[in-house]
């Protein structure tokens, strides 16, 4: 019995390792045979693709910094830039410049705070590689920022586009003001005493200012008001106001100090057409002392301070 037995779990397990071996061939066989053909477990696909037009790339920009406004005037900007195509087809080159967070490319021109030019230029030969330089004329009102950018927008001959934005720029602060001509009295005898005649100032920077005044004769400091060809008018017969209207004796006289004049501010120019917002007037009235005669002259010293503002 015990031989019998001993036997039979011989066979049984030649039976099993035999239908193993079927079992594996039949299961691996054909991985065995890929990899006897060179094939395995990772397979690589090539893959391509024909590129007809590749967009351009803005690769560098350098805005200029700080920006020193012209008083009344308005100044060069540079805005340089390199830019790549590898299809060698740039079209155009757009740059702008405005103060981040308050204009964008896509606003409205505003001399206070954006600028556009449509057409940089580039003085080389169309390459792949290309050194454009675009050119602002940013006004003297020109808002005092530190975030000033320059935007710079590549469109090839098949519309398609890069851009890229450069680091802020400052655009210093600027304190000034404009008095055009002469504040003529005209032809007056002794004692006359004069009209109103208007100093019209107007704010050529780019910050809110107030006003002082002094005048002088011959020379800063002298006691007069003008130094004539006979004699000469001395500092308390020339008078002014900030409003129009006033009497003679309700102005106050020129003094050989710069002296505040008060509650006269002048604000900036917001305004792209006119200067109107931006200009204001004094009023001046003159007496003729009884020892002076002929062609007489001076001077008045209007200094503008910032307003903080």
């Amino acid at each position: 019995m015990m031989n019998h037995n001993k036997y039979s779990y011989a066979g049984t397990l030649v039976l099993v390792l035999l239908i193993f071996g079927i079992w594996s061939i039949v299961l691996l066989g054909p991985v065995l045979t890929q990899g006897a053909l060179g094939a395995g477990a990772n397979q690589t696909l090539n893959t391509t693709v024909n590129i007809t037009n590749a967009a351009p790339e803005v690769r560098s920009i350098a805005l200029d910094s700080p920006i020193d406004l012209e008083a009344f005037g308005n100044r060069t900007v540079f805005c340089n830039t390199t830019v790549f195509d590898w299809d060698n087809d740039t079209l155009t080159v757009v740059g702008y410049i405005y103060i981040d967070g308050i204009s964008n490319p896509s606003s409205t021109n505003d001399s206070n705070n954006k600028y556009v030019n449509l057409s940089c230029s580039n003085d080389g030969a169309q390459a792949q590689e290309m050194n454009y330089t675009c050119t602002f004329n940013m006004e003297y009102y020109a808002d005092n920022s530190s975030s000033w950018q320059c935007n710079i927008t590549v469109t090839d001959d098949d519309n398609a586009e890069g851009s890229n934005i450069s680091s802020n720029s400052t655009v210093n602060p600027l304190v000034a003001i404009y008095v055009p001509g002469v504040l003529d009295f005209g032809e007056m005898q002794v004692n006359d005493i004069s009209s109103d005649k208007t100093a019209n100032i107007t704010n050529a920077g780019n910050r809110n200012v107030t006003l002082s005044v002094e005048g002088w004769g011959a020379t800063q400091g002298d006691g007069l008001a003008m130094n004539c060809s006979y004699g000469s008018i001395g500092a308390g017969y020339m008078k002014y106001n900030e409003t129009t209207g006033q009497t003679y004796s309700d102005m106050r006289a020129i003094s050989n100090e710069s002296v505040s004049i008060d509650g006269f501010e002048l604000f900036r120019r917001f305004n792209d057409t006119d200067t109107l917002d931006s200009t204001n007037s004094t009023y001046w009235k003159l007496q003729i002392p009884t020892l002076a005669g002929g062609i007489c002259n001076g001077k008045l010293l209007f200094t503008a301070s910032d307003a903080g503002t």
